[in-house]
C-alpha cells in the first residue's frame, strides 16, 4: 500500500504538489507536463531563487524540483534555504553532472539528482526514491530529537533527585518515588517537576548569595 510524503496510508498511487524552479521556460513547461502525466500537480513555477522561496512559503509544496544554475541565484544554495524553512524532498534537475556539483548537492541535503534531458520513467523513479529517502531521513531526525530529549529529561530528574536527597535527607529510591508522586498529584510530567525543583533551588541559592 502506498504512502504520502508524510507517511499517511493511501489506497492509490501517491500524487505530490510540486514546485518547479527553472529559468528556461520550455524546460519548465516540459517538466510540468511530465509531472502532470505522472499524476502530480505543479502548484507553482519559479524562474529564480527569490521567487522560488516566496512561492515555497506560499504554496507549501510536497516536492521541489530545481535547476542548479539559475539566471538569478544558485539552486543548491536555494535548496539549503528552503530546507531551513521546512523539511521537504528536493530533487535537482541539471544539465551538468560533474562530481563537484553532485557533491555539493549531497552536502546541501537534496534527496535526488537528475541529468537533463529527463525521461518520464527516470523522473517517476527518482521521485519515488527521493520521497523514500526523505521519509527515512525524517524518521532518523525524530529518533535523534527523542533521544536528545530523553537524555535531557534524565539529567533533570537526576539533578532534582539530588536536591531532594540533600534537602529532605532522602535515599535515592525515596527521592525518585517522591518525584513521581508529586508529578502525579500536580498533573505534570516528572521532567517538568524536576525542572521546577532545580529552578527553585537556583533561586534560593541566588537569594542566599545576596
Amino acid at each position: 500500500m502506498e504512502r504520502s510524503v508524510s507517511g499517511e496510508l493511501l489506497t492509490q498511487r501517491p500524487t505530490y504538489r510540486c514546485l518547479v524552479v527553472e529559468d528556461e521556460t520550455l524546460v519548465a513547461l516540459g517538466l510540468q507536463s511530465q509531472l502532470e502525466k505522472l499524476g502530480h500537480c505543479v502548484v507553482a513555477q519559479a524562474a529564480d531563487a527569490e521567487q522560488a522561496e516566496m512561492l515555497f512559503r506560499q504554496h507549501q509544496p510536497d516536492l521541489v524540483l530545481t535547476d542548479i544554475r539559475l539566471s538569478s541565484g544558485d539552486g543548491l544554495e536555494l535548496a539549503q534555504r528552503l530546507l531551513k524553512i521546512r523539511a521537504c524532498p528536493i530533487i535537482v534537475v541539471s544539465a551538468f553532472g560533474e562530481k563537484e556539483l553532485i557533491d555539493r548537492a549531497s552536502s546541501a541535503g537534496v534527496f535526488g539528482y537528475l541529468i537533463k534531458p529527463v525521461s518520464e520513467g527516470a523522473l517517476s523513479a527518482q521521485i519515488e526514491v527521493a520521497v523514500a529517502r526523505f521519509r527515512e531521513h525524517m524518521v532518523l531526525v525524530a529518533e535523534k530529537v527523542a533521544l536528545a530529549q530523553s537524555l535531557e529529561h534524565r539529567k533533570l530528574i537526576e539533578r532534582a533527585k539530588g536536591i531532594l536527597m540533600k534537602r529532605a535527607n532522602l535515599s535515592e529510591a525515596d527521592a525518585h518515588k517522591k518525584l513521581q508522586h508529586e508529578s502525579q498529584n500536580r498533573r505534570i510530567s516528572t521532567p517538568e517537576l524536576a525542572k521546577k525543583i532545580i529552578e527553585s533551588e537556583e533561586l534560593l541559592g541566588e537569594m542566599g548569595d545576596k
